[in-house]
């Protein structure tokens, strides 16, 4: 039965999955057994978080081991008990870390803190989830410890929009804290916000929160007045949100009237003045000012919330040299931190041409040579370090899909980030931008790597994963798939261009006929058909090739080259999913929903990758046809442009049943749906338009021009 419209979010909503349990295992020797003998014990004057973290648990083992145990109030020394307790002041030394130990007759789970506490029972979990049963391995005093904190999501439900089981879900896969916008009106995306609920929600789900800044900063920091403008903004903020744990400052959305002449000096968004002046906007410059900008903004909030967390993320500037960028860090306050982006802004050379990573990418596991530069500039300050990771599992490669199942690159990633920590002190992550956070196999791997005394690797634990989802007898031949995928997603450095076009909107992207005419119905101006739920228009309908001097090919040699690989790319995805899809006969049925949407999910990635290579196609043959003056090869190349059409056509039509299986598909939050039923029919219609209307309209040019000739 097709999923309507945003059930997804039911998924989101389900922290406890149904029936994982497989009943046909037996303890061995080594481990214990939880039953219906059990209990889960807590302290007599437990909080209402303890109290409430059993209760979790207890639900746990009901919806998803069938078991039903009680919750009693002391008796720690009792038999056949799970004890949940907060470990002596002093006893461990990292928020939110725990100690576990199993034995014949208990499991014991002692945190640093109340949420260590809770992450212990979600650990719990995590390990009968694997085992596929309640049995637990002996263990004695495994001490695990986050390895980064904060490690930050936006929502994926909606941009800023956050339920209790939801925020309950993100803290089970490891998450501490999320994100929400706030600008000049108080309110967030979606309108007026009630932050204080929001906040006290995450609190009660073990979580923090961090706005990200959207105000406009219409003084200067030397202006008069300016300190009182600030301190009404920034400091008022955090007068009426006194929970908030810090704010995150990046250019582009929090711009001032800098008085670096390097740039526009304005904060207005119009782009004239960068036209008129050559010159960026201040936001997206490495301003001489930006220093005091950022102390401005500290003393505000400081003087109201002494702890609070300031974070500068430079995301803007790696268009400016290495000196100016470092030069900034270097006069930063020293009591502030700095969130660099990982993997961007490297140049690659690969297909015989040279590809940019201009946006966020999971073809490159990182760090880039930006990152590099920043970190070290960073780590010779004693600055605290952040870095925007992606590592929730998605990108703007495929900007409206769950999640990108590449788990074995996603794992590089991840190890690079663990090697970064070593190197240059990062201690932070920014795990998803507005896209949110879904969770996947890839938000799971995320949460068994960045904790201590974890997996021996990467492919220890995805092996566990791919025999939980799949089967035993089945495992080697997904972990086979997992990395025929991988390797895919790291050979497509995918740029701007598509970034910004069919690969952010899939394969609803529209085909518009380059060769004008005064009756074309689908012309140049043509507006995307967004949804009222739309927040930002952040994809463009028109395909254009982008020349960035700082890295990429020539266009046409870049797309020539796109084309000529793109073939076997989509070939692997689909071969994978045709494999996945031949092993379903020997799995348990229970587990066949969740692998047919990883199926769909990776046929989704293969047409959205055929309605990159046909726009190229499509974009060349274009370009062909404006220059051709003659009437015979003009006839050609509409061929050849008539018979991309209907395998686009074709394509949309193959995408249909894809986004009517998982409503997940085609949706990104800040954008809405972009690629569902009703916008896949808006792109059959249009390029129908295209070819019965459009191009028989070009083709009386064309037989003008051979009359003109005969004469």
């Amino acid at each position: 039965m097709p999923e309507k419209k945003y059930d997804f979010r039911k998924d989101l909503d389900t922290v406890h999955r149904n029936a994982l349990r497989n009943m046909s295992l037996s303890p061995l020797p080594h481990e214990s057994a939880v039953n219906e003998n059990w209990n889960i014990r807590i302290a007599e004057d437990a909080s209402g978080f303890i109290v409430n973290a059993a209760r979790d648990l207890a639900d746990y083992l009901f919806v998803s081991m069938n078991l039903s145990v009680g919750i009693r109030k002391g008796g720690f020394d009792e038999k056949n008990s799970i004890i949940l307790k907060v470990a002596e002041r002093g006893k461990l030394k990292v928020r939110r870390s725990f100690l576990f130990r199993c034995d014949s007759g208990s499991i014991v789970i002692e945190g640093a803190d109340e949420r260590g506490t809770a992450m212990g029972g979600y650990y719990l979990e995590d390990l009968m989830n694997l085992r596929e049963a309640p049995f637990i391995e002996h263990t004695q005093h495994l001490l695990k410890e986050p390895l980064f904190s904060p490690r930050m999501v936006h929502s994926a439900y909606g941009m800023d929009v956050f339920t209790e089981k939801y925020l309950s879900g993100i803290a089970h896969l490891g998450y501490d804290s999320i994100l929400v916008y706030v600008d000049g009106k108080e309110q967030g995306k979606q309108g007026p916000t009630d932050f204080n609920s929001v906040i006290d929600m995450a609190e009660s789900a073990g979580l923090d929160v961090y706005f990200y800044s959207a105000f406009q900063n219409l003084h200067h920091p030397e202006d008069k007045g300016a300190k009182e403008f600030y301190d009404t903004v920034y400091g008022g903020l955090f007068r009426r949100y006194p929970k908030a744990k810090g704010l995150i400052l990046v250019g582009e959305s929090c711009q001032f009237p800098s008085h670096d002449p390097h740039t526009t000096m304005t904060i207005h968004r119009s782009g004239e003045c960068c036209y008129r002046s050559g010159k960026p906007m201040p936001g997206w410059w490495p301003c001489d000012d930006f220093p005091l900008f950022v102390e401005t903004v500290r003393d505000a909030v400081r003087k109201v919330s002494p702890e609070a967390d300031i974070v500068l993320w430079t995301y803007n500037w790696a268009a400016a040299p290495k000196e100016l960028r470092t030069k900034l860090i270097d006069r930063l306050p020293k009591d502030i931190t700095v969130e660099l982006n990982f993997e961007l802004h490297d140049n690659v050379k690969i297909w015989g041409t040279q590809e940019r990573a201009l946006d966020y990418t999971i073809s490159l596991p990182g760090p880039s040579r930006l990152f590099h530069d920043e970190g070290t500039a960073a780590r010779r300050n004693g600055l605290r370090l952040y870095a925007m990771s992606n590592t929730g599992g998605r990108t703007w490669d495929f900007g409206a899909i769950p999640y990108i199942p590449v788990p074995m690159q996603w794992g590089r990633r991840m190890e690079n980030l663990l090697e970064a920590r070593k190197n240059y002190g990062l201690s932070g992550l920014m795990e998803s931008h507005h896209f949110g956070m879904y969770p996947s196999i890839i938000a799971e791997l995320g949460k068994w790597l960045f904790w201590s005394n974890g997996p021996k690797s990467k492919e220890e634990i995805l092996r566990k994963m791919a025999v939980r989802c799949f089967s035993e007898n089945t495992a080697d031949a997904v972990m086979e798939i997992w990395k025929e995928w991988s390797d895919a997603a790291g050979e497509f450095i995918t740029p701007i261009d598509d970034q910004y076009g069919p690969c952010r909107v899939g394969p609803s992207y529209p085909f518009l006929f380059g060769a004008c005419s005064l009756r074309q119905t689908w012309g140049m101006t043509m507006k995307f058909p967004w949804t009222k739920f739309n927040k930002y228009e952040i994809a463009m309908p028109v395909y254009s090739v982008v020349n960035d001097p700082d890295g990429l090919d020539i266009g046409p040699r870049r797309i020539k080259a796109e084309i000529r690989h793109l073939p076997e790319l989509i070939k692997r995805w689909n071969s994978g999913a045709d494999r996945m899809e031949s092993l379903l006969v020997q799995i348990e049925t229970r587990k066949h929903p969740a692998a047919r949407k990883m199926i769909a999910l990776a046929r989704y990635i293969a047409n959205t990758l055929a309605t990159v290579l046909h726009i190229k196609q499509w974009w060349l043959e274009n370009q062909r046809l404006l220059a051709e003056d003659d009437p015979e090869r003009s006839e050609a190349i509409l061929s050849r442009i008539i018979l991309i059409a209907q395998e686009e056509l074709e394509n949309a039509r193959a995408t249909i049943p894809l986004v009517e299986q998982d409503s997940s598909l085609g949706y990104e939050p800040s954008m809405d749906y972009v690629t569902d039923r009703s916008h896949l029919e808006w792109k059959i219609r249009q390029l129908t338009s295209v070819l019965e209307r459009d191009i028989p309209q070009y083709r009386k040019s064309i037989a003008i021009a051979r009359s003109l000739e005969a004469q």
